[in-house]
């Protein structure tokens, strides 16, 4: 279980539509130290951002329906949400719904408590190869995408942040320095039609 001390947040972003028939979330934790605004502002600036940055990259079908945001602590702190109709805006056929973009959330730790993943829904078949390798055309895109999407981020002061489980070896929340995307695709099974 994620634990998500005073003075962070967790942002689970909601995506719908054909390439994702049972639905998908995307979470990143947020450190709220220059945060002045409240959990419903915060998902609303994280949609901003989200839709800026990531949406374009998207196939047209998907959409980020909803960000919703929970600060800390977990058994008290507030929650709250915004809902939009961010579309994706890139054309051609979608992979298949089980196929995301991988994208490591990097820190100054190293080990597996240091690391963390997204898998993002809603990519290009034509982006993707039949060994699952990403196009380097659409890698290098990727890459611009993240790189501007941590950059306002941090202008939002939704600095993020990889929040840890319990028992990790690493107790306070670790600062995101990089979002890299993997130039291999990754599966969520259970985002398929069952």
């Amino acid at each position: 279980m994620t634990v998500i001390p005073t003075g962070y947040a967790q942002a689970n972003f909601v995506f719908s539509g054909a390439p994702v028939p049972t639905g998908a979330e995307v979470t990143l934790g947020i450190d709220l130290d220059a945060y002045a605004g409240t959990p419903d502002d915060l998902a609303s600036d994280l949609f901003t951002v989200w839709d800026d940055n990531i949406m374009p990259r998207l196939v047209s079908a998907i959409s980020l329906s909803e960000v919703r945001t929970k600060f800390g602590p977990v058994s008290t702190g507030p929650s709250g949400s915004f809902t939009g109709a961010g579309g994706g805006g890139a054309g051609g056929a979608g992979a298949s719904s089980a196929v995301s973009m991988l994208v490591r959330k990097t820190t100054a730790f190293g080990g597996r408590a240091g690391t963390g993943r997204m898998y993002i829904p809603g990519l290009q078949e034509s982006d993707i190869d039949a060994g699952g390798n990403v196009d380097s055309g659409a890698l290098s895109a990727w890459t611009s995408s993240l790189s501007a999407f941590l950059s306002d981020l941090i202008v939002a002061n939704a600095v993020p942040v990889l929040l840890h489980g319990v028992g990790s070896p690493l107790t306070t929340p670790s600062f995101v320095t990089s979002f890299v995307a993997d130039g291999t695709v990754a599966t969520q099974r259970r985002r398929q039609r069952r």
